[in-house]
């Protein structure tokens, strides 16, 4: 599916977030995405599929299974239940300028793992920077990041320089971006 294609089934009304869901509805366009987050990775040298909550576990499961690779579900900080002493966590600043947090259970995370981060969507990049460093402080090697949609510029820009990052929508917002506009139409 061309890049472009997957914009009429992103709902941009949204008040303060894309709701990508409308995604997910047409059989065709989702397996078509899931392919596209794929391909650049068939071939690379990856053991297992890490994402956070809660698009990420949409699309990193079924990458994860597309791949027929492990899932590490990367959840939101405090959403944890019950394993509070073996679990990992991370803080970071969000693209809206909040701090927040994940949480991993640490059994999931072998030393020398060989990840795959599939998310949706990087605005800003801190919310990937704060992934990666928890999966490399368990010992993991972040080897790609797979996204729908990568804002070249600013902060988020240089994670290219830092990891093997593929994305099926780039765009170039210096500035904080209006998210009930399409990308296409601004």
């Amino acid at each position: 599916m061309a890049p472009e294609d997957y914009l009429q089934h992103i709902d941009f009304a949204a008040t303060t977030k894309l709701d990508f869901t409308p995604l997910f509805a047409d059989p065709k366009v989702f397996r078509s995405l899931v392919l596209d987050l794929c391909r650049p990775f068939r071939a690379a040298n990856i053991n297992k599929v890490a994402c956070p909550e809660s698009i990420g576990f949409i699309l990193g499961s079924a990458v994860a299974a597309e791949l027929k690779l492990g899932l590490i579900p990367i959840r939101k900080a405090g959403k944890l239940p019950n394993i509070k002493r073996n679990v990992a966590r991370q803080r970071f600043v969000d693209y809206t300028g909040e701090s927040s947090g994940f949480e991993i259970n640490k059994a999931l995370i072998a030393q020398g793992d060989r990840i795959l981060l599939v998310d949706d969507w990087v605005e800003t990049g801190g919310q990937l920077r704060g992934l990666s460093k928890l999966l490399e402080k368990r010992g993991a090697v972040v080897s790609g990041i797979s996204v729908l949609g990568f804002n070249t510029a600013g902060t988020s820009g240089k994670l290219r320089n830092t990891y093997t990052l593929a994305s099926i929508l780039d765009y170039d917002a210096p500035d904080k971006r209006d998210l009930t506009q399409r990308l296409d139409q601004r």
